[in-house]
């Protein structure tokens, strides 16, 4: 009792001192209200995409995965975006919250409408429509619709045209060797190796990039045994970057007892990949795609790798 008499005395307190602006959309002309917004976002991809339509100036505070850009890392974390405290985000008095899909606990939401503040959770479709979709909803949120646009109309010009080299660059060796199967890698136990399946940004860039993904039939991000690794055979790995700081990281995952008899382990073909870009929808999409596209050319090419 005396928990829940305090939690209420801080709204009351927080909300005498700060008390909450109306919410913004696209409909609202007031430019005034829209100057006063405060925003929590939960999630990098959220913090990113408000970051690249320019409404930066808005946030208070994130969680701790949101990093990127470099002046993202710098403002207040409220901690990991599945579990939030209800108190910390209303000590920043937000006017809103901008949040990924998994933004927890389940009942933050529903304290923080209570408390007034504006709650807007994103539907995550991993994958480019999903990446766009986000970015026009957040540009009406923000009243920016035509930075939004543009945007989208980059990164899908950029996707379109590394589709395009992907295919001219994989025509001869598919038609000698086969389709390249690849595996990307998020942590190694020893139950096995948790990787990203389908329903995941991985499988999404390994589609756009013409390659195999040796995990497809996972939900999600899931453990693969030894046995389904060895069966796939990955030709190439790939690892998140914040999986793979150490000096030997890569070596060492070489030699884990599923990999290091496949095609990829015995010549250790492995490559990192900025795990924000590449585990997030984030605008840098077509900047992951690319780093996909030329680890795989210079795999079965290596000329086409010394001409880059």
């Amino acid at each position: 009792m005396y928990k829940y008499l305090s939690f209420i005395l801080f709204l009351t307190t927080t909300f005498i001192h700060a008390p909450v602006q109306a919410d913004v959309s696209a409909s609202t002309s007031d430019k005034g209200a829209a100057q006063s917004m405060r925003i929590i976002a939960s999630g990098g991809s959220i913090t990113e995409v408000i970051y690249a339509l320019g409404k930066e100036q808005y946030l208070v505070a994130t969680d701790s995965t949101s990093l990127y850009p470099a002046e993202a890392a710098a403002l207040p974390k409220l901690g990991y975006f599945r579990q939030l405290s209800t108190e910390g985000i209303l000590g920043f008095a937000p006017t809103h919250l901008f949040g990924a899909q998994a933004t927890g606990p389940e009942t933050l939401a529903t304290q923080l409408e209570s408390a007034g503040i504006k709650v807007h959770i994103f539907t995550e479709q991993r994958d480019l429509s999903g990446l766009q979709q986000m970015i026009s909803e957040m540009g009406q949120l923000l009243d920016t619709p035509k930075k939004a646009q543009a945007i989208n109309t980059q990164i899908e010009q950029q996707v379109a045209k590394l589709k395009y080299e992907a295919r001219i660059r994989s025509q001869d060796s598919r038609e000698k060797q086969g389709a390249i199967t690849a595996l990307f890698v998020m942590s190694d136990s020893d139950r096995g190796l948790t990787v990203a399946g389908g329903n995941t940004v991985p499988q999404s860039l390994f589609d756009d990039a013409g390659i195999i993904n040796a995990a497809k039939d996972l939900p999600d991000y899931k453990v693969m045994d030894n046995e389904s690794i060895l069966a796939a055979n990955p030709d190439i790995i790939f690892v998140a970057s914040h999986r793979a700081k150490e000096p030997d990281a890569l070596a060492r995952l070489c030699q884990h007892p599923a990999l290091k008899a496949t095609n990829a382990g015995r010549n250790c073909v492995i490559s990192t990949m900025e795990s924000s870009s590449a585990l997030g929808l984030s605008p840098r999409y077509p900047d992951a795609l690319k780093r996909i596209i030329q680890k795989t050319a210079a795999f079965y090419a290596p000329e086409l790798a010394r001409a880059q």
